[in-house]
């Protein structure tokens, strides 16, 4: 049974240059923009930063975060983390936080290494109140990436074909590198969304619904338990945590009605 796609998206660096983000509008569902490389270094902030965040911000393009990981070390991922911190604090977004696994001393380590690595830059990133995703490839998460750990996180997926022959689950595909639209000047990523990014879709649907709102009060009770992005879509009201007042808005607005 083939996943049902939510929306469709962008990822960009500066290899793509100034991107025109007015064209981009309605075009694409989300974006998720490279923030750097590595360690907490200015010089290793990626250099359109800035203006892909604010042409998506201006424009009304949801988006996301991604780091090109290096660490080698927990040590190292704190730093990552540290760098992702600085660069988004006071910047208001729907999607996760990913680190970019696919650096090749890196994947000499091991799975239980990187796994330490991982789980390490996450902790500093859901610490602060974002949501942590994982990117990578096919052989990775077939053979490196297993343990059950990446399951519960959001899962960007790298395979470059007409369909996924990846065996394992997966909340967004990136499809194609070499993809062409009109606002970016040469080749581009393009990902299919198969988890909703929406604010107060707590069943990820894609739709704000009653049932949404229920779910959203019964987490608020310690009743049941969301995790990764559908935890951060239950935040209706964007103040950090899970509470009434969250489910109270859901409700209105699935009712039409505004607060």
């Amino acid at each position: 049974m083939s996943k049902k796609i939510l929306s469709e998206g962008i990822d960009v660096s500066y290899a793509q240059g100034r991107i025109d983000w007015a064209k981009l509008k309605g075009k694409i569902g989300f974006a998720i923009i490279r923030c750097g490389f590595g360690g907490d270094f200015t010089n290793q902030d990626d250099s359109q930063w800035l203006n892909n965040v604010n042409g998506c911000i201006e424009n009304g393009i949801p988006f996301g975060v991604y780091l090109y990981s290096y660490a080698t070390t927990p040590e190292k991922a704190r730093s990552e983390a540290e760098h992702v911190l600085r660069l988004i604090k006071n910047i208001d977004f729907d999607l996760p936080v990913f680190l970019d696994l696919e650096e090749e001393q890196i994947r000499r380590l091991g799975k239980e290494r990187i796994l330490e690595i991982a789980k390490t830059f996450c902790y500093y990133i859901e610490k602060e109140g974002y949501t942590y995703g994982t990117y990578s490839n096919k052989n990775w998460f077939t053979n490196y990436l297993t343990d059950e750990w990446y399951d519960n996180k959001v899962k960007w997926l790298a395979q470059y074909y007409k369909e996924v022959t990846y065996k394992g689950t997966y909340d967004i595909w990136q499809y194609t590198s070499t993809a062409r639209i009109e606002g970016i000047n040469g080749n581009v990523d393009f990902n299919r969304g198969y988890i909703s990014f929406v604010r107060g879709d707590a069943d990820g649907d894609g739709k704000i619904t009653a049932a949404d709102a229920r779910k959203i009060l019964r987490a608020s009770a310690g009743l049941e338990n969301l995790q990764g992005q559908t935890l951060a879509n239950a935040d209706a009201d964007g103040d950090g945590k899970i509470t009434a007042a969250d489910a109270r808005k859901v409700l209105r607005e699935s009712a039409g009605l505004s607060d």
